[in-house]
């Protein structure tokens, strides 16, 4: 997962004082984030359970039948993309032109922007980047014909443009087509052009059906899937039946309900191929992205052998490290961790362990917890706790996706918690 990068003391966790070097040199210098040397706050990932749940996470879908696309907007990391595109991933997924753009400048050769990008303005955008990286493939979402007409018209008059490939996305709570007729109007839009647009297959979002009530999501992915259904026979009576397809959704969350409902669609089309884009489950975490894998494991669509593999994998590969600031009896310790550093839309962080010289001092979970965050600080409940200022506490995550956008650098941990390489991130 190698890609070298320089880091100084502007990078959160680099030493104060010290010379540039080359990520791949910080093997040699026995840096841990609990140790004291390293400036604090910083996020780390710890190589061997992310291994483990990116392992998990391609064996599910090899016993499976299905291929993935992994979304990197959770961490941005071309390093880590590169690693999973390596590992056999169909492609690469990501949110915008500008992500799309980081992703290929890396090298990465099958882009799926798993949204919508614009209007006019997004077609000559989405033109220069295909014509920057004439070797990229870029697939993208589409649900409205007068977008489909703006691209037709720049590829016609562009001979050096490279195919782009377009999805039709079924919507499910936020963009796509809402009936078989819209879709005909894509569809009739893309017979209209006259070069490089290439009509490759559906898409969905299943996410925006989660319910607190099962039968209720299930109701929605019933309908969702039964009009991709009507969507992707449409697409495939017009490209014939020799043309290679995709029907791609499936996040972190419900991919088997996507499984069991999407390899029924493709059966029977050697030509087209289900797509997973999970993202989030490859760091998993200490809240909802946890207990909705269990969730997976428990509904048991996927037969034993995934259920046991998601129940044995996907622990939480991330941490934040944070100093002890000021020590307030009883109870309530102030620590240099804010809402600048880590995620809070879906909790506050975990207090873990409570480290003194680079020694564990406290387990600390259950009975810690944070009871709010300010811009710079955290303010944590350590009850019946040793602490001093200057102790180091080791913080879970409850979402990945927001945490790593607040960082620039992720500290790769070996099994004895020590730095042996990082990985720049790009979130702008």
């Amino acid at each position: 997962m190698t890609m070298s990068f320089l880091l100084d003391d502007r990078h959160r966790g680099f030493p104060p004082g010290l010379d540039a070097m080359a990520s791949t040199d910080l093997a040699s210098k026995n840096w841990a984030p609990a140790g004291g040397t390293m400036n604090l706050p910083c996020l780390s990932m710890d190589l061997g359970v992310f291994g483990q749940n990116r392992d998990a996470v391609f064996e599910i879908c090899r016993h499976s039948g299905v291929s993935i696309a992994p979304h990197n907007k959770t961490p941005m990391a071309p390093a880590l993309a590169l690693d999973l595109m390596n590992r056999g991933a169909w492609g690469i997924s990501v949110a915008d032109l500008r992500q799309a753009a980081v992703m290929l400048r890396h090298g990465i050769p099958r882009i799926l922007i798993a949204n919508e990008v614009g209007g006019t303005g997004a077609a000559h955008r989405l033109a220069a980047l295909a014509r920057a990286y004439p070797k990229g493939q870029l697939y993208l979402f589409v649900d409205s014909p007068h977008f489909v007409d703006a691209l037709a018209g720049l590829w016609a008059e562009a001979a050096d443009l490279t195919s782009l490939h377009l999805l039709i996305e079924v919507g499910c709570g936020r963009g796509g087509v809402r009936s078989q007729a819209q879709a005909a109007d894509i569809i009739a839009a893309l017979g209209r052009a006259k070069r490089g647009l290439v009509l490759a297959g559906v898409a969905a979002y299943e996410g925006t059906a989660n319910r607190p009530e099962m039968i209720q999501t299930e109701s929605l992915l019933d309908d969702l899937f039964a009009r991709c259904s009507d969507v992707l026979r449409a697409v495939r009576e017009h490209r014939g039946t020799q043309a290679p397809l995709i029907l791609t959704a499936g996040g972190s969350s419900l991919f088997d309900h996507v499984i069991v409902r999407g390899k029924p669609l493709v059966a029977n089309d050697r030509n087209c191929t289900l797509v997973l884009r999970s993202g989030a489950c490859f760091f998993s975490e200490h809240g909802p992205i946890r207990e909705r894998l269990l969730a997976v494991a428990k509904r048991d669509l996927l037969e034993s052998r995934c259920s046991s593999i998601i129940e044995a994998s996907f622990r939480p590969a991330l941490r934040l490290w944070a100093e002890v600031l000021s020590v307030q009896p009883p109870e309530l310790v102030i620590c240099g961790l804010g809402l600048r550093d880590v995620s809070h839309d879906q909790g506050l962080p975990v207090p873990l362990v409570l480290w003194r010289g680079g020694k564990i001092l406290h387990q600390l979970s259950p009975t810690a917890s944070v009871s709010k965050l300010n811009d710079q600080h955290a303010f944590v409940q350590l009850p019946r706790c040793e602490v001093e200022p200057g102790d180091v506490i080791e913080f879970g995550v409850r979402h990945p996706c927001t945490t790593i956008d607040k960082h620039s650098v992720i500290y790769a941990l070996n099994e004895k918690g020590l730095v042996i390489d990082a990985y720049e991130t790009f979130f702008g």
